[in-house]
């Protein structure tokens, strides 16, 4: 009796363990099934993708070789006719010769076939080799247009096939086609992909042996090809272009597709892929047997633990029943809706903590924003303080820079040691500026812009002066003034910096001299390019510029030996200065070394590009010809670089290593090298 009450009470709770079981099992297999047939899509399509991959790199290779194949054609056609383009009257039987003495090199080489001459009206005058006729069409279109055709002729072998006119004096004279079997060229291409190509004309209108047989050419035709053709247009009620057939056959898989040809190719005929993927085919269908295997024991599993769960659960439930009734299921309801509306009140509160976080969160960015531009600034302020630091220590301890501070009426108050030695001067308590200097030697301008400065007119001068000392030596002076205001004094004072540029103007007086005392050149002279290489260094590293050495090789003069020659190379070296020349800037300096080597001197560049635009120019400018006495001359030149202070400040090691980067281009075979530091010749 208490085993049927017992009973009684667990039968409705073993219907819902039932109905719970079986609403969970329809999820659990209809998630399955949806993750299974996903897979198997995903899976098919990235078969069917690499497939059409591999296809379109197959036919992208086959285009190569064919183009390939067709150049080699047009370089061996065009070796035979270029000979006789040479020949200054027109004869077919020269032509014909030509093709006698070098067709045998080329068949033993197997660069062609056959080669054919066809006269302007398409007749054949002549064929040697092994070959097909080309269509009489072709040839009129290349006597009409005179230019290559390419192609393939098929009748019962198929060639590879190039067309092209002789023509002398504006006149076609004949027609050439040189031709090379296309089985040879396939069966080899077949061989490294593992792919069976094939030509035909259409398809055939009844899918029986004989139509195929028909339509297809003598290349072909293999033992597996044709069965398989008529199998697959037998399956498919109608064949088409660039599409991917699947057959099945003799115990493989195959993949079959038909291709139209290349565009730039002229031939009628159309393209047949054949590619065993048996391999392919079996690890696509073992990865989806795996697949569903395990997704089945999956499913399996999953099934048996919903079981065990769903039935623990059931028995439980009549006895967590009974224990709610006893403690007080209302008790508990009200606790837990008392319990939402404190949580909603703790969620609100925690919502507006999370607004100003997020407020406090973009001040704080704000602040670092504006902490990290502050910083920035910093650093860039701290960069231009020790770039005036490393100026005034590197002025002061400038044994040739002088400085002296003098008051309005041009007292002097204070003169340092290399001023003290220059001006021979032990004692300079009393002295005025114009009194070291002779009325005679200090230039009017000059004088007359320190007057305005004493009147307060000016806050900052330049003036060039020049003074005798004991010995009688002129020395030239460069002056900057200017009017400074001292902290804690009434009065301003007078800073007067000094550089000597004695040596300077000596250089440039030389410079002009030898300039204009050497008029045989259109530019200057080697003696005039080394002493004023150094002068040049020098004022670009005062500057802060780049100097660029260009050192240039001209190739292709003229080797003849003769005092004509001489002659007609002046005049080519006259040419080739003013063509450099009009590449420059009016202060740069082109100088020639010797009969086919020029310097160029260019100062005052921002960047090391500058330099590689003026070489881009020579070079432009080098690739016209140069006409001397009705005769064209074609030269090229070669440039290498070097830059000051990048690579070096010393006179020799620059042309060394402009030099070393000129022989460095002629090696790589290119126009222009640049020096690099640490880099071996």
């Amino acid at each position: 009796m208490r085993d049927e009450l017992e009973s009684q009470k667990l039968r409705p709770f073993l219907s819902i363990r039932w109905k719970l079981f079986l609403a969970l099992t329809c999820l659990i297999v209809l998630i399955h099934g949806v993750f299974a047939g996903g897979f198997y899509n995903f899976q098919q399509q990235v078969y069917l993708q690499n497939t059409k991959l591999l296809k379109a790199e197959q036919i992208r290779s086959l285009d190569q070789l064919l183009n390939s194949s067709s150049a080699s054609l047009l370089k061996a056609l065009q070796a035979l006719a270029l000979a006789h383009s040479r020949e200054e009257r027109n004869s077919s039987e020269l032509l014909r010769r030509e093709i006698s003495d070098h067709f045998p090199k080329i068949a033993v080489n197997q660069l062609a076939n056959s080669v054919s001459i066809y006269a302007v009206d398409g007749s054949v005058i002549e064929r040697w080799g092994q070959g097909l006729a080309v269509a009489k069409q072709h040839v009129l279109q290349s006597v009409a247009t005179a230019e290559v055709s390419a192609g393939i002729n098929c009748q019962q072998q198929c060639s590879l096939f190039v067309v092209s006119p002789v023509i002398l004096d504006g006149k076609v004279l004949a027609i050439l086609s040189i031709q090379q079997y296309l089985k040879p060229l396939l069966a080899q291409f077949s061989g490294e992909n593992q792919l069976e190509i094939g030509l035909f004309k259409e398809f055939p209108a009844t899918d029986d042996l004989a139509n195929w047989q028909q339509q297809i050419f003598s290349l072909t035709h293999r033992n597996l090809n044709i069965p398989l053709l008529v199998r697959l247009s037998t399956s498919e009620s109608r064949l088409e272009f660039e599409r991917n057939y699947m057959l099945s056959a003799f115990d493989n898989r195959y993949a079959v597709s038909f291709e139209n040809p290349p565009s730039q190719l002229n031939h009628p005929v159309k393209w047949l892929f054949i590619q065993e993927v048996t391999h392919r085919a079996k690890q696509f269908d073992q990865a989806i047997s795996s697949i569903f295997f395990w997704g089945l024991v999956s499913l399996v599993t999953s099934l048996l633990l919903l079981y065990i769960i769903v039935n623990r659960i059931s028995h439980q439930l009549p006895r967590i029943l009974a224990m709610s009734q006893a403690i007080g299921l209302e008790e508990e309801v009200t606790g837990s809706v008392k319990q939402m509306g404190d949580r909603r009140i703790l969620d609100d509160e925690l919502q507006q903590y999370d607004r100003q976080l997020a407020k406090i969160s973009h001040k704080m960015d704000v602040l670092r924003q504006a902490e990290s531009n502050n910083a920035i600034k910093l650093q860039s302020m701290v960069r231009e303080l020790n770039q005036t630091k490393n100026f005034i220590d590197r002025l002061l301890n400038d044994e040739q820079t002088i400085i002296l501070v003098q008051k309005l009426g041009g007292e002097i108050i204070a003169l340092n040691q290399p001023g003290c030695k220059l001006f021979e001067i032990d004692n300079f308590s009393g002295l005025t500026y114009a009194e070291i200097f002779c009325s005679d030697l200090l230039e009017e301008d000059g004088l007359a812009a320190l007057n305005y400065l004493y009147l307060g007119g000016e806050t900052l001068v330049k003036a060039e002066a020049q003074w005798r000392n004991s010995k009688g030596d002129v020395f030239v002076l460069l002056w900057v003034h200017a009017l400074l205001s001292v902290p804690g004094t009434i009065d301003p004072v007078i800073l007067s910096i000094c550089v000597d540029i004695t040596a300077q103007r000596k250089a440039e007086d030389r410079l002009e001299w030898l300039a204009f005392n050497d008029p045989s050149l259109i530019n200057y002279n080697k003696q005039v390019f080394l002493e004023y290489l150094p002068f040049a260094i020098s004022r670009s590293l005062e500057r802060y510029k780049i100097l660029a050495l260009l050192y240039c090789e001209v190739t292709g003069l003229p080797k003849y030996i003769g005092a004509e020659n001489l002659d007609l190379n002046s005049q080519i070296i006259k040419s080739l200065s003013e063509r450099m020349s009009d590449c420059l800037r009016q202060y740069d300096m082109l100088t020639q070394l010797s009969d086919d080597h020029f310097v160029i001197i260019l100062e005052g560049l921002s960047d090391i590009s500058d330099a590689e635009i003026v070489t881009d120019k020579i070079i432009s400018r080098f690739q016209q010809s140069v006409n001397v006495s009705g005769k064209e001359y074609f030269l090229d030149v070669t440039i290498g670089a070097s830059y000051a202070p990048e690579h070096t400040e010393s006179v020799p090691e620059l042309l060394r290593n402009a030099e070393m980067a000129m022989f460095q281009a002629k090696r790589k075979d290119i126009n222009f090298s640049s020096a690099v530091i640490g880099e071996s010749p």
